[in-house]
C-alpha cells in the first residue's frame, strides 16, 4: 500500500465532511498528487486521530479515537539558536519525536529573538504531518530560566558530568534545558536544577535537544 497523507484538522470537529484550509488542500493536491476519493488520516492535533476519505475541499469522515497522554510530559526548554535554520531544526525533530512542549529560553549567550510564533508553528504542524503523529507540539517563549519551577516539575540541566537520564525517574514530568553554543553564563543556572547527561561528548544546541528528547522520550 502506498503512503497515506495525515493531516491536522483542528477542532472542534462539528460536521462531516470536515473542512481543510487551503494550505493544506495546497499540500494534498500539488505536493502529494492526491485525487479525491483517496485515503488519508488526520488529527485534531489533542489526541484524536481518524481514518477517511479526501473529498476535494474536506475530508470524509471514518473511523476516530482518542489516545490517553502519556505517564510522562516531557518539555524541552531551549535557548533560541541564532540561526533560523538551527531553531527550524529543533522544532521540526521535537515535533516528529513526540515531544509535548518546547519552550525558548532567555539566557545571555543565546539570541533574544526566537522564531515568530506564526512560523514556529507551521514547522510543527509539517513534523506533526510527516511522523503522523496526533499531538501538535506546544511552542512558547521566550521564557526567564526561573519560570520553569512554576511548572511542579522535575527541571534538568543537560550536562556533560550529570547523572544519568534514568535516574530522574520514569513517572515524573519533567523539563529539560539545553544551553547556548557556549553553555551558560556563570551563575546562570539556579542550583537546584538536576544535572543529567546526555553521553560524553560536547553537543550543538540542536543535537542535545533531539538527544535530550529521545532519552526521556524512550524511557516514558
Amino acid at each position: 500500500m502506498g503512503h497515506i497523507p495525515h493531516v491536522l484538522v483542528p477542532g472542534p470537529w462539528e460536521s462531516d465532511p470536515l473542512p481543510l484550509t487551503a494550505d493544506v488542500l495546497h499540500h494534498l493536491e500539488r505536493v502529494l498528487r492526491r485525487r479525491p476519493g483517496e485515503p488519508v488520516t488526520y488529527t485534531d492535533g489533542a489526541g484524536t486521530r481518524g481514518s477517511g476519505i479526501f473529498r476535494g475541499d474536506g475530508v470524509e469522515r471514518g473511523e476516530e479515537q482518542t489516545s490517553p497522554r502519556s505517564v510522562r510530559r516531557v518539555t524541552i526548554a531551549v535557548a533560541a539558536p541564532h540561526s533560523s535554520d538551527r531553531a527550524r531544526l529543533i522544532v521540526e525533530k521535537l515535533g516528529e519525536l513526540g515531544v509535548d512542549r518546547l519552550m525558548w529560553l532567555e539566557s545571555e549567550h543565546g539570541s533574544p529573538h526566537a522564531p515568530r510564533p506564526d512560523k514556529a508553528r507551521a514547522w510543527a504542524v509539517s513534523a506533526l504531518q510527516q511522523s503522523q503523529g496526533d499531538r501538535l507540539l506546544e511552542i512558547s517563549g521566550p521564557v526567564p530560566i526561573s519560570n520553569l519551577w512554576s511548572q511542579g516539575e522535575a527541571v534538568c540541566v543537560a550536562d556533560q558530568s550529570g547523572r544519568p537520564v534514568t535516574d530522574v525517574g520514569e513517572s515524573r514530568d519533567v523539563v529539560v534545558m539545553i544551553g547556548p553554543e557556549g553553555g551558560f553564563a556563570a551563575g546562570e543556572v539556579p542550583e537546584e536544577a538536576i544535572p543529567v547527561s546526555l553521553g560524553p561528548r560536547i553537543l550543538r544546541t540542536e543535537t542535545a535537544a533531539i538527544v535530550a528528547a529521545a532519552f526521556f522520550g524512550a524511557s516514558r
